[in-house]
């Protein structure tokens, strides 16, 4: 007898709905690189379901990719969000120029989340957070941003609940310096006082605040549930400070261990011994997910205008 011939199956023909559930699994490379090449069907949902880029997460792609093939494919996920961007969370690559696109095209982002972007400056940013004004949550972990930024921020979002101002190079000084006179800045923490009366949760790690800085937030953010202040040295947690922070459900304090902080590797130790405790391996502390597959490339910054949309840019390589 003839051995039947396995059933073929046209990937095509797979019905819309449970298409977008399968490419929703896949990370922005593997849509723009991978997924567009499958076939017309597949391009034509990646290029027009905007379900699948309302949240755009390229936390890894800043290590994995080079710098401008990164940000066009931050620019092509956004214009395909076509307004409809929630999320956006990036590392490394990040700048001005790509901020300012995100906030020219994303009124309704509710989440921007940004690590080590050395890229983006203060006036970029000040600038760029006008565009969001239905931010809840933002995250600048060891980012180059410093002063009165920090109420800028919070004038530009009313609705801004959740803040993480994460510093690195202040707590690496620390140990060479600990305690120094003039270290101390309360600027950021008075401008989060100021102007985010709605925070709830408070991210602080590695801060110059002082005393004064951290009872001006517990005064004026009265619906703060969590408040990370670790590595923040300046800080006397006496029993009037201790009595202050008692309503906080979620408290940890200056001392308390980063072991649970996903970059602890960037943080030196005060205790002195840097060789051991100042881990800079980004790969085991920064990316969860490791590749060796680098063939996909999306190289087209050449082609690319910043005053508009990114989606000529795709019609050599896509056109299958």
């Amino acid at each position: 007898m003839e051995e039947e011939e396995p059933e073929s199956r046209d990937w095509a023909e797979m019905p819309s709905d449970a298409l977008s559930a399968v490419l929703g699994k896949l990370d922005v490379a593997e849509l723009l690189t991978r997924a567009v090449l499958v076939c017309r069907a597949w391009r034509r949902l990646v290029d027009n379901d905007t379900t699948l880029w309302r949240r755009v997460d390229m936390t890894h792609h800043g290590d994995l990719l080079e710098t401008e093939e990164a940000e066009a494919m931050a620019r092509a996920a956004v214009d395909r969000a076509a307004g409809t961007l929630e999320a956006f969370w990036a590392d490394t690559f990040v700048t001005d120029g790509l901020l300012r696109y995100i906030s020219e095209r994303a009124l309704a982002l509710k989440s921007l989340q940004l690590i080590l972007c050395d890229n983006v400056s203060n006036e970029g940013l000040a600038e760029a957070i006008k565009g969001f004004p239905q931010l809840e949550e933002l995250d600048l972990t060891f980012c180059s941003v410093y002063g009165n930024v920090c109420e800028s921020v919070g004038k530009a979002c009313p609705q801004l609940k959740c803040f993480r101002l994460n510093e690195r190079w202040n707590i690496v000084e620390r140990g060479f310096a600990a305690y120094e006179e003039g270290m101390d800045d309360d600027t950021q923490a008075l401008g989060i006082a100021n102007s985010m009366p709605r925070l709830q949760d408070l991210q602080l790690i590695g801060s110059n605040l002082t005393n004064d800085g951290l009872m001006a937030i517990l005064v004026h953010c009265p619906h703060l549930q969590s408040l990370d202040i670790r590595q923040c040295f300046n800080l006397r947690m006496d029993d009037a400070m201790k009595s202050r922070c008692a309503r906080i459900t979620n408290l940890k304090l200056p001392h308390d261990p980063i072991t649970d902080f996903k970059y602890r590797g960037y943080i030196a130790s005060t205790g002195g011994d840097y060789g051991s405790d100042f881990e800079v391996d980004m790969y085991d502390d920064l990316l969860d997910v490791v590749t060796d597959d680098d063939d996909a490339e999306f190289d087209d910054m050449d082609d690319f205008d910043d005053a508009g949309s990114d989606s000529a840019m795709y019609d050599d390589l896509f056109d299958v």
